[in-house]
């Protein structure tokens, strides 16, 4: 997990480094998130329920249209509704329940596609129950 996070924060640096219109990472997100893909979500065991979090995702708001998803499938049959962006604060978490809950022990996968805001679509990503990104 610390070898993840160096290197999306490397990655994130190297990115915003580079000139983009005086707006932080905006307009990058399509690539930042291409790169940091096994971090889309987040499996954890708490209080005996499964948590399955976005925080990534809600971090990079402001470049995506939607995200669809499914738990154990490619079905893509679920929706996250992402918070609106604020373009003075493009990467602030505004919600305070950035995660799904489950009974424990109900996901052992979850299959997640974005339609970024200039039309794009990422392809099928699959993160298993103990973080491995899958595809």
């Amino acid at each position: 997990m610390t070898r993840t996070i160096c290197s999306t924060v490397a990655i994130i640096c190297c990115l915003a480094a580079a000139p983009v219109a005086g707006q932080g990472l905006m307009g990058q997100e399509p690539k930042i998130l291409d790169m940091t893909k096994g971090n889309w979500a987040y499996f954890r065991d708490y209080n005996g329920r499964q948590l399955v979090y976005f925080t990534h995702l809600e971090a990079y708001r402001c470049g995506i249209s939607s995200v669809r998803y499914s738990l154990d499938s490619d079905a893509l049959d679920k929706q996250w509704t992402l918070q609106p962006c604020d373009p003075k604060a493009p990467h602030n978490i505004t919600t305070d329940k950035p995660y799904i809950s489950l009974p424990l022990g109900t996901a052992k996968s979850i299959t997640l596609q974005l339609t970024f805001k200039d039309g794009g679509s990422s392809q099928l990503v699959r993160i298993d129950s103990s973080n491995q990104l899958v595809r």
